[in-house]
């Protein structure tokens, strides 16, 4: 890809934003600002983000989980059935739309109902049962507070799935293994994250946990045990319920030993049991012959708040540093005064290679175009120069610890196959 059709136009001045990662973003113009909490990206964003989809997808894939799509726009009447419709509406996060024939819909913040409409007349026994769904798609929530950019916007990219089992046990087995899909997603990702007890609030049911990422910008408050690996939200000391549940899994349970942390929250699993599927009538025929109700979980994962996050920890006062397994491209070329043909035919190379690359090809100057790969985020940076003219080796820079190396054309390839 040539940069001139990337249709980049960084600023030299820095705004004043919530977050680091966000600063860059809009200053690098890979995202806009429409209103508050709703954001344009630009192509850079957008191939990072299906990056982090693929990774998502693939384990999904390998945990035995089927792709599905549920409309966005969902029928009033669903939500009515479940009895969540006054809920979201008193709170007002809720996107409501009016059809020409006076029907009432929102847009999904949520697909708890959609889906289990769709599965209900599917799965009639148990014989067809358990199976586990997912979507990757936009969902709608007008929040209270936007910030951090991708953190919390009203418009975002979700994977939600659910899980549909003849019996609680079943319902607890998948559980069970898409808590462990989740820890292989984000280590995947390359996010440190830690499963911490929940609250289930408006989704229903009475296990949930969350996966949360240590960050100076989360808005969570996560009460950490180091020594034992166990955490839970502080939301959880306010239902006393959940607080005794706990204390009966952990008997050494002492908040005196718990310590503080800011946390994003990236993804939540949650086992609903039979909240929905008792109100909605989705049954199916167990193996007595008689009439049940599906055991349902849930499994929510924030695309774009897990882009966000990649963003903010792999930033620094130069720009974004794209971890190779997300990276929009690998590399950037970009040549001294005098070579722009030189760096033409390497990357002509490169991409006949299968390297994804961009040459910049832009009408700035040489300092220009070396800070803006920086800023930028480019993995590695390679400079086509003086080197190049006496010994035909080419001035690499790698993003993320700052090395700088000379290569042949044949360790260039090397490098970036890796």
């Amino acid at each position: 890809m040539k940069m001139s059709r990337l249709g980049i136009k960084t600023q030299k001045n820095r705004g004043s934003e919530e977050a680091l990662s966000q600063e860059i973003l809009i200053q690098s113009s890979l995202l806009k600002r429409h209103a508050a909490g709703i954001y344009g990206m630009g192509d850079m964003v957008v191939r990072a983000r299906n990056n982090i989809i693929e990774i998502i997808r693939k384990n999904l894939a390998d945990f035995g989980c089927a792709e599905v799509s549920m409309p966005v726009m969902q029928p009033k009447l669903l939500w009515d059935a479940s009895g969540r419709f006054n809920t979201y509406y008193q709170s007002k996060t809720m996107f409501i739309t009016q059809g020409r024939n006076d029907d009432i819909y929102c847009l999904g913040p949520t697909a708890e109902e959609i889906v289990l409409d769709f599965v209900r007349n599917n799965i009639p026994s148990h014989k067809d049962l358990p199976i586990n769904v997912f979507q990757i798609g936009l969902k709608y929530r007008d929040e209270i507070r936007t910030r951090g950019g991708l953190l919390r916007s009203k418009e975002f990219v979700m994977k939600d799935g659910y899980s549909f089992s003849a019996t609680e046990a079943c319902m607890v087995k998948e559980y069970e293994n898409m808590k462990a899909c989740y820890i292989k997603i984000f280590k995947d990702l390359g996010l440190p994250i830690t499963p911490v007890r929940a609250m289930s609030g408006d989704m229903g049911g009475k296990v949930s946990e969350e996966f949360m990422c240590i960050s100076p910008i989360g808005e969570d408050k996560v009460l950490f045990d180091h020594k034992a690996g166990f955490a839970i939200n502080t939301e959880v000391l306010e239902c006393e319920d959940a607080l005794a549940e706990i204390k009966k899994e952990y008997p050494k349970f002492d908040l005196a030993s718990l310590t503080e942390e800011r946390c994003i929250e990236l993804g939540h699993i949650f086992q609903l049991g039979t909240f929905y599927s008792q109100g909605m009538n989705g049954f199916f025929v167990n193996k007595d012959n008689q009439k049940a109700p599906y055991y349902m979980g849930c499994y929510g994962i924030g695309v774009n708040r897990v882009l966000g996050t990649i963003c903010e920890l792999n930033s620094d006062e130069d720009g974004i540093s794209w971890p190779l397994t997300v990276a929009p491209y690998r590399a950037v070329v970009v040549a001294a005064p005098n070579h722009t043909k030189d760096a033409e035919k390497l990357y002509d190379i490169l991409k006949s290679k299968g390297v994804t690359v961009v040459i910049d090809d832009r009408d700035e100057t040489f300092g220009t175009k070396l800070k803006d790969a920086k800023l930028l985020g480019f993995p590695y940076l390679i400079i086509v120069g003086k080197e190049f003219a006496k010994n035909k080796t080419y001035e690499v820079e790698v993003r993320a610890d700052k090395k700088k190396l000379l290569l042949t054309e044949a360790d260039l390839l090397k490098l970036l196959k890796k």
